[in-house]
């Protein structure tokens, strides 16, 4: 998978829903840490993640880099 595709895809995103998935998976960053750093309850920051993570899938297959 192209990095250009991955980051065009990230770009596509909300930027709250952007914010939490870089920090979580590419800052390997705890859903505790996130919450802290962001100033949000846990239970954002996981809300968050979920639906950033379906946009960006949605996105990537979209894009053609993932299959449906």
């Amino acid at each position: 998978m192209s990095a250009r595709l991955v980051a065009e895809a990230l770009s596509s995103l909300e930027p709250e829903h952007r914010a939490v998935i870089v920090r979580a998976f590419y800052r390997r960053e705890s859903v505790t840490a996130v919450a802290n750093a962001l100033e949000l309850p846990e239970s954002t920051v996981k809300t968050r993640l979920h639906h950033g993570l379906h946009a960006l899938r949605r996105a990537l297959r979209d894009n053609g880099v993932m299959e449906s």
